[in-house]
């Protein structure tokens, strides 16, 4: 057997070691889409003279996003990191102070370009590899809970943390691509639906032009259920889904439903009914379902329940038979997988200032790294990562040991002998490396 070292020195002279060698496969990616010549020339930030360029910062956060730097008091890891420097083109890293200063000026005209920015390269990916056959958008809303005196910051609804000041952002994915579409930070105290036809239209704008309205579909919880919102996918012609809300005479016209049972045991129903303020009747769909005998299954089920049963109630105007409105609907999960991402291994719960307006930049800065990771997953890596998380692609590709070094006029990046995604990680970056975009938006 070999013997455990035991005699040691230490030596703290290496400047171009890294925990993130794997970054250089986002970096490449990046230069790909020319990211910092088109911050610099498309997201304009009055300031004065400093010792970083506006696209450096903006750059700098959205990488620490990216490898998973939990607040921006924690910035200091990357500071003796020189290949991660190397990679950003820095000679030092940003400071915490640096950095709050710079989202604290950053104004609503930058915060608009920035998101600007974002879409028109959402845009430039939707239809790669191939476009969607449709488009489906998920409707949800996040309690960010606060620890400070940050403005905005509201007393909400959150079950558990109550009494908590909070946020209350409005998000929207695009359910075939799996990516973050729009999304809106709000004061704490807002309801689900507060704003959401001008959220709507604002996703709708987004949409690439020529694509048919009779395409598009809205998936929503029952925080979504409000006449005016049903009454615009109607006026517009959007396809909807949307879980109602337990009122009273909702429940009692569910239980009194005509049932099917179908083979799997689940009861599937259909009815009209006119709620109190609604112009006219609605179609809602019922599924009913035996209670599990396992209380802790029974108590997983967001739905009414009687003594035998358990209902879920939705609305919608889809042609389609009660089953498969359910089956459409239930997709929908996902999107609860993707705000844990953004909350705990993109750090958007971490909220990192007082100022509004400096939150609603991080906001979006967040947002713009979880979609360059998304893009970046799914045209660079193996099939097998379409579906993987932020912190599977983190852990694979990203956090690796490495030694930056230059060989006979060559950068050469030294990473693990055995490392088991050699293959797919050169594969990754040939493919980073040959992404093209339109020059102009």
């Amino acid at each position: 057997m070999p013997k455990a070292l035991r005699k040691w020195r230490f030596s703290f002279e290496d400047t171009h070691l890294t925990h993130f060698g794997g970054l250089v496969l986002l970096q490449r990616f990046c230069q790909s889409l020319q990211l910092r010549r088109r911050l610099q020339h498309q997201v304009k930030l009055s300031q004065r003279r400093t010792d970083y360029a506006p696209a450096d910062l903006f750059l700098a956060l959205i990488f620490a996003v990216i490898v998973g730097l939990r607040r921006i008091n924690k910035t200091q890891l990357l500071q003796y990191n020189g290949a991660f420097l190397d990679l950003l083109g820095l000679d030092r890293f940003p400071n915490e102070t640096t950095l709050r200063r710079f989202l604290q000026r950053l104004e609503p005209r930058t915060i608009r370009q920035l998101v600007s920015l974002h879409d028109w390269l959402r845009a430039q990916f939707l239809t790669r590899p191939k476009s969607p056959p449709g488009i489906i958008f998920d409707l949800d809303s996040v309690v960010l809970t606060l620890y400070g005196h940050q403005q905005g910051a509201h007393v909400g609804y959150n079950p558990k943390k109550k009494g908590r000041r909070s946020y209350h952002p409005a998000l929207c994915f695009e359910a075939c691509r799996q990516e973050f579409w729009h999304g809106s930070l709000r004061p704490g105290g807002t309801s689900a639906n507060t704003g959401v036809v001008f959220f709507l239209q604002h996703c709708l704008a987004k949409v690439p032009p020529g694509r048919a309205r009779a395409r598009i579909r809205v998936r929503a919880d029952a925080g979504f259920f409000a006449g005016k919102l049903i009454a615009l996918l109607e006026r517009l012609g959007l396809g909807f889904v949307i879980v109602a809300k337990n009122y009273g005479p909702l429940k009692r016209r569910a239980r009194e439903a005509r049932f099917s049972t179908l083979k799997n045991g689940l009861g599937v129903a259909e009815f009209e009914y006119q709620p109190h303020g609604w112009p006219k009747a609605r179609r809602f769909v019922v599924m009913r379902r035996p209670i599990p005998a396992d209380p802790v299954e029974a108590n997983q089920l967001n739905l009414f329940k009687d003594r035998r049963y358990a209902y879920s109630v939705m609305v919608t105007n889809l042609r389609l038979i009660p089953w498969r409105i359910w089956k459409f609907y239930q997709p929908r999960a996902t999107i609860e997988k993707n705000i844990r991402e953004l909350l705990y291994d993109m750090t958007l719960g971490k909220i990192p200032s007082g100022d509004w307006l400096a939150n609603v930049a991080f906001f979006h800065i967040v947002l713009f790294a979880y979609d360059l990771v998304h893009w970046f997953r799914r045209l660079c890596l193996p099939p097998q990562y379409r579906a993987a998380t932020v912190e599977t692609v983190r852990t694979d590709f990203l956090t690796l040991p490495a030694r930056l070094v230059s060989r006979a006029g060559y950068n050469v990046l030294q990473l693990p002998k055995d490392y088991f995604h050699r293959a797919a990680f050169e594969s990754a970056f040939r493919k980073a490396s040959s992404v093209r975009l339109s020059k102009t938006i």
